[in-house]
This record gives structure tokens, sequence and C-alpha cells, in this order.
């Protein structure tokens, strides 16, 4: 968790200084190409790293050779399907920039194919610290290379190459974090039926992931002007902080620990995890409540009036992003139980719901309804992750009831101090008589 908030400090840091030199269009670009990407991306994931994660024959050298060779052969497919959209992109969006841009970013799929493995060993064997440190780094390379491009050129390229020296530097450097793993092209049959066997399932839940995760980046690009949407970019970065860091919590922690301990009685392993689980929630609880009610003052103190817009939208998002807390834990546990179907039923209806509240909600409301049909699609989410618990008896939906309630509770309770002293609240700027149109 230390290592996370230094690296989310400087992407934050990095984030308001790239705000300072770069306009809201730009933003709005690269919401749209990196959302894309993203989806290319997820689109054709076998679940390479949840496979060594997950797989009692990852440490062998022909397993862990043959999912980093399937991955290398994916990523130059990936590089040419999305060099290939470019120009349908463009006239798509109606952004000729992005002729140029599509092709030059999707080099980063090329540089995350030549990757090492051996930071999904690492996440397996649990040795944080040199995983951790490892990611802070490369953050802090990354954020300084953003910077620096930036200044030199305050455009759309600054974002561009930013990124790709970031990915180049994090390819060069997986193959010094374990000097026991030699990489080398090799495809076993077996092993590719085992990895294409566990990964049926998180393909399917992949896709589902990136349509109910980036719809509506996608969809408000082609109903908003580029300026408000790097503003919701923005806004969406920031509330998506907080997800980001269960997340982490979950992929690298409580995943490889409920797989590494399959052998235990369930009914044991609920006992172990329920008082860590609550104390948890309880810490991010409070943080959540405190972030609701100072996220507008966040806004108005460190980004320039071009980006105030984002004073209404980054609390209704920090809002809706506790269900997502919740329902990211739950889906790491059932992974860990090798139980990844529930993930893609959730993220089904995640997306359902989002196709159906989208629309509807943009074409009454504007971008309010569609701000707040974001916020409120986790839930969806979480309740065929909590069906999926109750069946594989690791189930803790009581705890999550009163930690939701908590919640609330503390929030309400923190944005009538504000407002008795004299601030208002942090949702006084929705635009609730003219729908943000």
């Amino acid at each position: 968790m230390g290592a996370y908030g230094v690296s989310t400090m400087l992407r934050l840091a990095t984030n308001i200084i790239l705000a300072r030199l770069l306009a809201p269009e730009i933003f709005g670009t690269m919401l749209i190409v990196y959302s894309l990407r993203t989806g290319i991306e997820l689109i054709s994931d076998i679940g390479i790293g949840q496979n060594l994660i997950q797989s009692k024959n990852a440490e062998d050298p022909d397993f862990y050779n043959t999912a980093w060779s399937l991955q290398l052969i994916r990523s130059f497919f990936l590089w040419a399907a999305f060099s290939a959209a470019a120009i349908p992109l463009a006239h798509f969006y109606q952004s000729p920039i992005l002729i140029f841009v599509v092709p030059v970013t999707a080099l980063g799929i090329i540089f995350a194919g030549l990757t090492s493995v051996s930071k999904s060993l690492l996440t397996k064997r649990m040795q944080f610290a040199r995983l951790n440190l490892f990611d802070t780094t490369i953050t802090f390379i990354s954020s300084a290379a953003h910077v620096i491009f930036a200044w030199l050129s305050p455009t759309v390229w600054a974002l561009v190459f930013g990124g790709l020296f970031g990915s180049l530097v994090s390819m060069i450097s997986s193959y010094f974090l374990l000097r026991d793993v030699k990489q080398r092209f090799h495809i076993s049959r077996e092993f590719s039926l085992q990895i294409m066997h566990f990964g049926k399932w998180i393909f399917i839940s992949s896709i589902v992931y990136f349509l109910s995760t980036y719809i509506d980046r996608l969809y408000l690009g082609k109903v908003v002007p580029l300026e408000l949407l790097g503003i919701y970019g923005i806004a969406r970065s920031i509330s998506d902080l907080t997800g980001n860091l269960v997340l982490r919590l979950g992929s690298v922690v409580l995943f490889p620990f409920v797989a590494s301990q399959s052998h235990v009685p369930r009914a044991d392993l609920v006992r172990q995890l329920n008082p860590l689980r609550a104390k948890f929630l309880l810490l991010a609880g409070l943080g959540f409540s405190l972030f609701i009610a100072t996220a507008d003052l966040l806004i108005k103190v460190v980004y320039d009036e071009r980006y105030h817009a984002a004073t209404w939208i980054l609390p209704v998002l920090i809002l809706g992003s506790w269900f997502t807390v919740l329902a990211t834990i739950n889906e790491s546990t059932l992974l860990g139980l090798g139980k990844p179907s529930y993930a893609a039923a959730a993220n089904s209806l995640k997306l359902v719901f989002l196709l159906i509240g989208l629309s509807l909600g943009t074409i009454s409301f504007g971008l309010l309804g569609g701000v707040v049909v974001v916020a409120s699609a986790d839930l969806c989410r979480y309740f065929p992750t909590f069906f999926g618990q109750i069946r594989e008896r690791f189930s803790f939906g009581r705890q999550d009831l009163l930690m939701t309630l908590a919640v609330f509770l503390m929030a309400g309770l923190m944005e009538y101090v504000r407002w008795a002293l004299g601030f208002g609240t942090s949702f006084d700027t929705l635009p609730i008589a003219w729908g943000a149109r």
C-alpha cells in the first residue's frame, strides 16, 4: 500500500503538471487512443499473467517460456490490428491526428509483448518488496519523461512519446528482476493447452471488462467535445485511484494468497480473511468519505479554470467507486478459487446497464446523466460476484452491507460538517438545473 501510495502521488503530480502544460482537448484525444489500445489488448487476453500466478507448473522453464512466446506472438498481431484501425477511427471521431497517433502509440503493445514474465513470477512468489520497488521506479521514470516531453513540445506527441519511453524502460528492466528466469522462444503443446484452458474464461471476462470499463470514454468521445472529454478523463483518472489500489491488492496479494491456500477448508479461510478484510474496508471507507467531501476543493486548488468543470464530476465518480472496491475484492477471491466465470458474468451485467443507461442518461440529462450512470454501474457488477461467493461458500455479504452503511454515514457526516462551517458541500456545483449538455 505504501509503494502504491508513492506511485499514486507521482501520477497525480504528473497529471497536475501536464494539465498546466497541455490543453484539455489533448487529454481528450489520448483518452480515446489509450481506451482503444486497452480494448485491443483485453479483447485478446488469454490470461498469461493469471496463468503464471495460478498454475503449479509456472516455475517450469518450458511453461513460462511458452507463456512468454504466446504473449510475444499476440503483441505483433495486436499492433497490426490497432494500426489498421487508425484511419477508420480518425473518421469516426472526426480527428485527423489519430491517423498518425494510433500506430505510433501501438508500438507500446510490442514493448509489452517483449516484457519478461518475471513480474508475474514475483507475484506468485509473493516477493512484494522487489516488485513494488520496480513499479515505483518505472512510474517515476515514466512521469519524468511525460513532463519533459510536454515541456519541450506541448502537443499530443508529448503524451505519446512519454508513454512509449516508459514502456521501453519497463520492458528492458523486467529482464533484470529475476536472474534465474531466462526467456527464450519456445512453445510446448501441453502447456499451451493448459494456458488456453484456464484462459478461456479470462478471455471472455477481459472482453466484457473492457467494454464495461471503457465504453463511457468511447461513447462520450462521440457525443461531447474533446475538451469536455479531457476534463471528464481527468476526473475519472483521479476517482480511479482508490479503485486501482484495491485492484492491485486484489491481483498482487489477495488472488495469489487465496490460490496458494486452496488446500485449506473454506470455512477456515473465511475466518482468517474476515477480520483483515474488515479492517481494510473500514480504513478505505474513511478515506473514501474524506475524499468525497474534499474532491471539488482539490480540483479548484491544483487545476486552473479550464478544468473546473470537474468539480461536480469527481465527487459523483468517487461515490460510485465504493462499489468498485467491493466488486473487485470479491472477483479476486473468486479468481483465487479458480472461478473466473463469475467475473465474466459480473462485467456482462455492468455492460448491459451501461449500454442502456449511457444512452438514456445523456439524452435526458447530458453529461450529468452519463456520469451518474457510470458512477452506479459497479453496483450491478457486485451482485454476480456476491452470488458466486455464496455458491462457493466464501461470502462476506453482511460485512459488505455494514461497511457500505458506514461509508455513507461518514460521508454524510463530513458533508454536514463542511456545510455547517460555511463551505457548502462538494455537490453544490452539480448542474441539476440544465443537465450539463
